[in-house]
């Protein structure tokens, strides 16, 4: 269970900044294989790893920030027109409007961007990231959790996670479709 926290944080740090797949994978990945526990360590840590990861994002949007739009915006399922709404509902309302875009889709990587073009707070993005990041990332273990406790007496390990892997699959299928 402990070798898979460092995965997590790693993963989360890097969706904070240029990955394209959620930090959600890994932390459903562990609730769903080891329950509760390890889901609500998995969401904890990738929290505060993704929330250092925005950071880098606010710095770099800070230094170079035509370099770093164009790179974001580079990304699969990112448009300008994501950018742009995600910039004015940063201004409007901070970490709620990133509290917000964690259940709705708007990528992290977008609100952090906004924060350094806008000179925001380091210590105030980084506590308001977590505060915004850290429920969706509860839920998800906690909806993993249940899941996996159901279905391990149930199937073989190896059903569950084709299952697993296939669900994301579809998931970021239609993801990716509908943000086209």
């Amino acid at each position: 269970m402990f070798a898979g926290l460092p995965l997590v944080a790693l993963w989360a740090f890097a969706e904070a900044v240029l990955l394209f797949i959620v930090a959600d994978v890994p932390i459903s990945a562990m609730a769903l294989r080891f329950g509760w526990r390890a889901g609500w360590r998995a969401a904890s840590i990738a929290s505060v790893a993704a929330a250092l990861g925005g950071l880098g994002v606010m710095v770099w949007a800070r230094i170079d920030p035509s370099g770093c739009r164009e790179a974001i915006l580079a990304l699969p399922g990112i448009s300008e027109p994501m950018a742009v709404q995600a910039r004015m509902d940063w201004i409007r309302s901070g970490w709620q409007a990133m509290l917000a875009g964690s259940l709705s889709g708007v990528p992290y990587k977008l609100y952090a961007m906004a924060a350094g073009m806008q000179g925001s707070d380091p210590g105030s993005f980084f506590v308001g990231s977590i505060a915004a990041r850290l429920p969706r990332f509860l839920m998800i273990a906690a909806l993993f959790a249940v899941i996996g406790k159901v279905l391990r007496p149930r199937l073989p390990g190896w059903l569950i996670a084709a299952l697993f892997v296939c669900g994301w699959c579809a998931f970021y299928t239609w993801y990716f479709t509908a943000m086209a």
